[in-house]
């Protein structure tokens, strides 16, 4: 969710939020949204089944460019584009050039792979903000494991170290985001070192998503080990590199007994959304490429779509009755089972919710006398 700490700020915003999770008003203005433009991909990664797709029904160039348009006119401030591979649509860089040229930040998320000298020089020159890069592994071995390509290392790091240094007064910011499993979890120390020597921002722990019992997930003795023994180098990584540590970044699977009984079973919101509601259905929206709109990539494919951008505009999906009635069932506990997997947004969740309750607990002025 974007800007949310320079929202919270906002007493104004801070009404209309309050007003809008009571039922009493629509909801405010669209803040940003994610679209995973295509559902192919060109590696074959362990943890992820897109790359056996081979056709997909997506939204062509000049849909997603008008989905862009009503977006911005309804609030929106930032885009973030995801795949599948984002590269292997050829109308990509078209449709960052078109959100940048309407005023949207653009971030977005690649493998690396089939980035060359002169889509980073589009990138640039597009003014993106950010670029996720997907590493897994801090050497060829451990990450073409996991990609299993051949090239997929070698490639990711090229366009990783490409970015970041940029062109003349031209920059973007570069993270990593590394999946974590049970290969590869001991080797984030040395992640956060490769994420550094490329000139990255952070580097995102990202816990494996994985249903059921799961083999690639960490196991209970996983993750004591990975407290004990790697999160403290982490964290000692993180500071050497100039960054901070916050909590989330160094102990992904949380450190109590409670977060670690969640964590080993993919449950990694480990409990936080018992006693919190998740505000991003009134900031927030997930488009896939088929145009179905979901809350967020937690509950794409999870969840019944909320509408269709492919066949509706923006707003009558975001204002409309679906969303209005999620947002109903959150606002009184009624969350989804899929939440409770859901990692994202803690931080920008923490500060509106504390903001909300310092607004709640602020003494009201004193009505005017007649």
């Amino acid at each position: 969710m974007y800007a949310v700490e320079e929202l919270a700020k906002k007493p104004g915003f801070l009404d209309a939020l309050s007003r809008s999770i009571a039922l009493e008003a629509d909801p405010p203005l669209l803040r940003d949204l994610k679209i995973k433009l295509t559902s192919l991909c060109n590696l074959r990664c362990a943890m992820c089944g897109y790359w056996e797709n081979k056709t997909e029904t997506a939204l062509p160039t000049e849909r997603w460019k008008a989905v862009l348009s009503e977006a911005s006119a309804l609030g929106a401030r930032k885009v973030h584009f995801s795949g599948g591979e984002v590269f292997l649509r050829k109308d990509f860089l078209d449709l960052v050039e078109h959100a940048s040229g309407i005023g949207l930040k653009v971030n977005l998320t690649t493998n690396g792979t089939l980035v060359d000298g002169e889509r980073v020089r589009r990138l640039l020159r597009a003014g993106v903000n950010a670029v996720s890069i997907s590493l897994d592994g801090p050497d060829a071995a451990v990450h073409n494991a996991v990609r299993r390509r051949d090239y997929a290392f070698k490639s990711a790091v090229r366009t990783a170290r490409r970015l970041a240094a940029g062109t003349g007064k031209r920059r973007v910011k570069v993270r990593i985001n590394s999946v974590v499993m049970r290969d590869n979890f001991r080797e984030l120390p040395r992640m956060v070192e490769l994420a550094a020597r490329l000139g990255a921002i952070d580097l995102v722990p990202m816990p494996v998503d994985e249903k059921g019992e799961g083999t690639l997930r960490l196991t209970k003795r996983h993750i004591l080990e990975y407290n004990r023994e790697v999160a403290p180098r982490v964290e000692e990584a993180r500071l050497k590199a100039g960054w901070t540590a916050p909590f989330d970044r160094v102990y992904p699977f949380g450190v109590t007994e409670e977060e670690v009984r969640h964590s080993k079973k993919g449950l990694y919101a480990r409990g936080y959304f018992e006693t919190r509601t998740c505000l991003a259905p009134w900031l927030h929206m997930f488009v896939a490429w088929d145009g179905a709109v979901y809350l967020c990539c937690m509950t794409n494919g999870r969840i019944e779509p909320l509408g269709n951008v492919g066949t509706m505009p923006v707003s009558d999906v975001f204002l409309g009755e679906r969303y209005r009635a999620v947002r109903a069932d959150f606002t009184r506990g009624r969350q989804l089972k899929a939440c409770a997997s859901c990692d994202l947004f803690r931080p920008q969740l923490d500060a509106l919710h504390s903001a909300l309750e310092a607004r709640a607990r602020a003494p009201k002025p004193a009505a005017p006398r007649p």
